[in-house]
């Protein structure tokens, strides 16, 4: 959800900024951590940081835009049964912390999934994205002031 829109931008406009800069994005959920990582070139450090921030920051949530994500993870589930590793892994993760949230799958369950609405997410994200659980991590030639 997080490229889905801001408060600032559009879906495409964030897409078609990060295209222009000839930046690279990827976003990764796991069950203690999300990152987001953008690889730029040296001068749009600041554009990078920018909509990392606007990312993080300013997520607009869209219903619609839910509803495809919620799609999109069903497909996922349903083949999870080709992703051997990946579902080798949920198990054991399930069987070691069964009644912990270590052992509920990264994807969530495949029934309740369906039923996440926007505002739940808008909840989640503003118990848990902000200032001190967020770490900043800029490499290469940078000036990290």
């Amino acid at each position: 959800m997080a490229t889905r829109g801001t408060l600032n931008k559009s879906k495409s406009e964030l897409s078609e900024e990060v295209e222009n800069m000839g930046a690279n994005y990827t976003g990764h959920s796991d069950r203690e951590y999300t990152s987001y990582c953008m690889n730029c070139f040296e001068g749009d450090t600041h554009k990078a940081i920018s909509l990392l921030g606007d990312i993080v920051s300013n997520s607009t949530h869209n219903s619609a835009e839910l509803e495809l994500v919620k799609d999109e993870i069903s497909l996922e589930h349903e083949e999870n049964h080709t992703r051997y590793k990946e579902t080798t892994m949920e198990n054991v993760h399930f069987n070691a912390y069964r009644e912990h949230m270590m052992g509920q799958p990264i994807k969530g369950d495949r029934d309740l999934t369906q039923t996440l609405t926007a505002e739940h997410l808008n909840d989640f994200h503003t118990a848990n994205y902000y200032g001190d659980n967020i770490t900043v991590v800029a490499t290469g030639n940078v000036s990290h002031e």
